[in-house]
């Protein structure tokens, strides 16, 4: 299996991804398609304290950040008390909204949502959450 988290020479290619992912594949490139039209740059980066991870800019704003999980691609995007609550509006799952009440807040004064990738259903929550992001 490949561990993007121990070695900074296994690039996250596609052929890598692919066998990491497995059937969540083609979602991760569904998002990647459509992450031109939010007006979204995604570049991976490799960490030591984290391996490969994947960060989703506009312009100079980090809207979130990804990584690959065995059998599914997994989303986090932080909010600061300011916008947090605007989160509970949006029209995502009610399982992602409790879960992101129940989320911690990080040293840095922010709380995280996370989604995990695994369909193409699952891409709507994504969407939805880019939206918001790119507007606050």
């Amino acid at each position: 299996m490949v561990d993007f988290k121990k070695d900074k020479n296994i690039k996250p290619i596609d052929e890598n991804l692919s066998v990491v992912l497995g059937d969540s594949f083609s979602a991760y490139k569904l998002l990647l398609e459509k992450l031109p039209a939010f007006e979204i740059n995604l570049e991976w980066r490799f960490y030591k304290d984290g391996g490969w991870l994947a960060k989703a800019t506009r312009e100079r704003k980090t809207i979130f950040w990804g990584q690959p999980e065995v059998g599914f691609f997994t989303i986090a995007a932080h909010f600061n008390e300011k916008n947090k609550q605007g989160v509970f509006d949006l029209n995502i799952s009610d399982e992602l909204k409790e879960a992101f009440s129940n989320a911690s807040i990080s040293g840095n004064q922010f709380t995280t949502l996370k989604i995990d990738i695994y369909n193409e259903k699952d891409l709507t929550n994504v969407y939805q959450l880019i939206e918001y992001k790119k507007a606050n």
